[in-house]
């Protein structure tokens, strides 16, 4: 561990800014101890881990060295160890979060040089090794215009606050999904392609966010009166029918037994021929005919009474019933 002093207001707002670069999700860690301000013990406990850490990057155990360095800088934040991270992500493939650390290893080392020299090596090796990944990720500058208070930048998944916004952000190549997001506003959604090595500029307008629709209350649908079901009519035709069809039947049988009586009264009294009936004939043929249509008349009702009551369990017909002197009709359309 090398000594040195707080950094420069300067200095820190360029790590902030450096922070502030995307990167792929990762846990979160406690802030360590400034190297100049570190007391004898947390310097003897981060070195201890330094050591083992580094011990187990020589023998490429890189995930377990990434515990044991982070461990280190969670007592003091050196960047000899931050350095070491980043290497241990990038051998393990993690470019982009290489990246990240490599760029924050040069700023702290570069604020640090002035009061321990040996710092100065850190930060160049930094730089170098920063610069040697930057071909195999993507860069994307976005452009964010008319930005509220509330708005932020998402790209790919991670936060970029305002201090960032200014710097290209490094991208894994492939798709890339940014997004801008104002507080009571719809979120703005674009995506990157890019390649290994290239870059690109997007310019979004925060203006174009459309506010949040207040979600209405459902309302339920009003139901409309049903029309009065055409059964019931008909059923009323039906009965009025069967009725008339009681009536005939009704005349059919006393009108029939008059004339059939008449009829063997007659064939009785007049074997050898009867001059002197003959309006007990002609009554006895009137109460025939009678009969006859009073026989016609009960059919046709209780036919048409039978069809209405049927008609009205489909509810389908439109009917209409009628009575003339020689009869019952029904009309209508089915």
């Amino acid at each position: 561990m090398h000594a040195g002093s707080k950094p420069t207001p300067r200095v820190a707002a360029l790590l902030v800014a450096l922070s502030l670069l995307a990167a792929p999700p990762r846990p979160a860690f406690a802030v360590g101890a400034n190297p100049g301000s570190a007391s004898p013990v947390q310097r003897e406990q981060a070195q201890a881990k330094f050591l083992k850490g580094r011990d187990l990057f020589a023998a490429k155990k890189y995930a377990e060295a990434v515990i044991e360095l982070r461990a280190s800088m969670e007592i003091v934040q050196s960047p000899n160890a931050r350095l070491y991270v980043a290497r241990a992500l990038r051998e393990q493939g993690k470019l982009l979060e290489a990246y990240v650390e490599f760029g924050r290893t040069a700023v702290e080392a570069d604020e640090l040089a002035p009061q321990d020299a040996r710092y100065a090596k850190t930060a160049a090796s930094a730089k170098l090794e920063r610069k040697e990944i930057a071909p195999k990720l993507g860069f994307v500058n976005v452009t964010i215009e008319h930005p509220e208070a509330s708005t932020i930048l998402i790209v790919g998944g991670e936060a970029v606050k305002r201090a960032g916004w200014s710097e290209p952000v490094p991208v894994a190549p492939g798709t890339t999904e940014l997004e801008v997001r104002t507080e009571g506003k719809s979120t703005l959604k674009k995506s990157v392609t890019l390649g290994p090595g290239e870059k690109t500029t997007v310019t979004i307008d925060a203006a174009e966010a459309k506010a949040d629709a207040v979600e209405k209350p459902v309302k339920e649908p009003t139901k409309e009166p049903e029309a009065p079901s055409s059964g019931s009519g008909l059923r009323v035709g039906g009965f009025v029918a069967g009725g008339v069809g009681l009536v005939g039947f009704g005349l059919f049988a006393g009108f029939g037994l008059a004339a059939r009586s008449k009829f063997n009264d007659l064939e009785t009294a007049c074997a050898a021929g009867c001059p002197t009936r003959t309006a007990d004939i002609d009554a006895g043929k009137r109460d025939q005919r009678i009969a006859n249509i009073g026989l016609v008349v009960g059919l046709v009702g209780v036919a048409t009474s039978v069809t209405l009551f049927v008609l009205s369990r489909r509810g389908s017909a439109t009917t209409q019933v009628g009575f003339t002197p020689t009869g019952v009709f029904v009309g209508g359309s089915f």
